[in-house]
């Protein structure tokens, strides 16, 4: 494993190139290939680390998020209906089979590897910004997984059989080491610090930093708050000024426009590609979206229907100019190739193109496909505060931090619309006077709802549209909260919506660790009440 540090062009992550370096060989250096160095500088390792980090957590074919996506009735993907998962869908994004720039390997152990030279180096500004992302990896891998390699993982050829801890040990010692990278952030000297070349996040802000590690905290807090009494945490936090706040301080992994060399979001190649369209948006979202006049639709979904166009083959729904498939469909037409008339994920999730009304088949030149994959922002954390201060009693006005949650989401949508270049579309914003409107209705249904689980919904909805394109955190938001009220698919809504198996309350482990691994604690339950994550009901 210690040879397989990877580096991205700028931003471009679907190509990996090796540093080749220009080092000067010896002619009886016999051993040493100059195209395959054992050791790199920080200010190459970081970058591959973050760039590893926003292949597995974007909208890629077959990966997680497209998987917990369809589990919360975002989208719908054919590799993952019915809740038909095993230990074979993840084990690209666990580790290196296929090839791929797997979590523990690759993007887990670079970001060690950065601790460790940083720490001998002196250079503590490069640790604590590797320090968050580990603490931030873990936590989504427990949330996901449950128990997992921690303690004696990411240690080399010194230790190739880590055993599995306890998820709830996992979470203890996360906590001590997001303050111990804020601690390393804080130093007032480092023989070395990240900058835009090194860092592509931040660009070496170590503020946001800062306020990104606060803001995990935050997110951890709250997601145990059903077995731990967290509110003095959650109040100090809030306290304590220094979270996201601010669009430009979002844990967001960038993508840019350029096609050569190409750096566009992955998840605009999955739908915007012809050859691939696995995926679906999901006829419940769309629902939601329709029924409430959601205004944010046209910027979430492209319909490549015209006004007076028909697909060419039957369809399993078709609501206007929206086509799809539902989840776990057993119709007759849910088999039907529609990939050039199927409605596609838009601007704002993968940099798509935003829906005017006038459809047309979607192309790699469609949209600017340089949307990010947003992880943690400051909208997700108004969200956090709105949950907590309603089942908790934390600090804040439930409907004031509710509304300022839905207008930065707002914003941020706006500001990926202005950003659309004149030569591939032009791109209206929201109104103010639309926005508000809006969410006038959603704070109408908060004040209206008669129990707190019934408001809480209203504040998870809310949350769940927000984050759509990021599956994964609603998919531990519904298994924590069980919000929002997701359809039922055992045919009691709809005869022709009968899943297979049952909603999968983790995700099974990679059958390579299985094989490989003799501390591999056996697969388990994922469909039974065992299988629960150690935060939920």
């Amino acid at each position: 494993m210690k040879n397989r540090y990877k580096y991205f062009t700028g931003l471009a992550i679907i190509g990996f190139s090796v540093i080749l370096g220009s080092c000067q060989k010896n002619f009886l250096d016999i051993n040493t290939d100059p195209n395959n160095p054992t050791d790199l500088p920080l200010t190459q390792i970081l970058p591959a680390a973050e760039g590893g980090l926003t292949f597995n957590l974007c909208q890629n074919v077959g990966g997680i998020n497209s998987a917990t996506s369809t589990f919360v009735h975002q989208i719908v993907n054919t590799r993952v209906n019915d809740y038909i998962v095993d230990g074979t869908n993840f084990q690209n994004a666990w580790g290196y089979a296929g090839g791929g720039y797997g979590v523990f390997p690759g993007v887990l152990y670079d970001l060690q590897t950065v601790i460790n030279k940083g720490t001998a180096q002196n250079a503590p500004h490069y640790v604590g910004v590797a320090q968050v992302q580990k603490a931030y990896i873990f936590s989504l891998w427990v949330d996901l997984f449950g128990d997992v390699p921690y303690f004696d993982a990411l240690k080399g050829n010194d230790n190739l059989s880590p055993k599995y801890d306890a998820s709830t040990a996992i979470y203890d010692d996360l906590f001590v080491q997001l303050d111990n990278a804020i601690t390393n952030l804080s130093a007032a000297s480092s023989s070395l610090s990240p900058d835009g070349n090194s860092d592509l996040i931040y660009a070496g802000d170590r503020t946001k930093w800062i306020r990104l590690a606060n803001s995990i905290k935050l997110k951890l807090y709250n997601q145990v708050r059903l077995k731990r009494d967290v509110k003095a945490q959650i109040n100090a936090l809030i306290a304590g000024n220094n979270l996201i706040t601010t669009d430009d301080q979002d844990f967001q992994l960038k993508f840019g426009t350029s096609a050569s060399p190409e750096n566009r979001n992955i998840g605009f190649f999955a739908n915007y590609g012809t050859g691939q369209r696995e995926s679906f948006v999901s006829p419940y979202f769309y629902t939601t979206l329709k029924n409430s006049n959601d205004p944010r639709m046209p910027y979430f979904i492209y319909n490549q229907l015209t006004p007076t166009g028909n697909p060419t083959n039957p369809v399993d729904f078709r609501d206007g100019r929206f086509l799809s498939v539902r989840f776990s469909s057993k119709g007759p037409n849910r088999n039907q190739d529609q990939r050039t008339f199927q409605s596609l994920l838009g601007l704002f999730p993968v940099g798509g193109r935003y829906d005017n009304g006038t459809g047309g088949t979607g192309a790699l030149t469609s949209g600017p496909g340089d949307a990010p994959v947003r992880v943690l922002t400051t909208y997700q954390v108004k969200f956090i505060q709105a949950e907590a201060a309603l089942t908790l009693g934390t600090t804040g006005v439930v409907t004031d931090l509710l509304r300022s949650a839905i207008v930065d989401n707002f914003t941020k949508i706006n500001k990926q619309a202005a950003a659309v270049p004149g030569s591939v579309q032009s791109v209206p914003g929201i109104t103010d006077l639309v926005r508000d409107a809006y969410i006038t209705t959603v704070i109408a249904a908060y004040n209206a709802a008669p129990t707190t689980a019934d408001k809480l919904n209203v504040i998870m909805t809310q949350k769940w549209i927000a984050s759509f394109g990021y599956g994964m955190d609603a998919y531990t938001d519904y298994r924590r909260t069980g919000f929002p009220a997701i359809p039922n698919t055992t045919g009691a809504v709809d005869p022709e919506m009968v899943s297979t198996r049952t909603f999968p309350f983790r995700l099974p482990y990679p059958s390579s660790e299985q094989t490989s691994n003799p501390n591999f604690p056996g697969q388990p339950d994922i469909y039974g009440a065992s299988g629960k994550i150690f935060w939920a009901n």
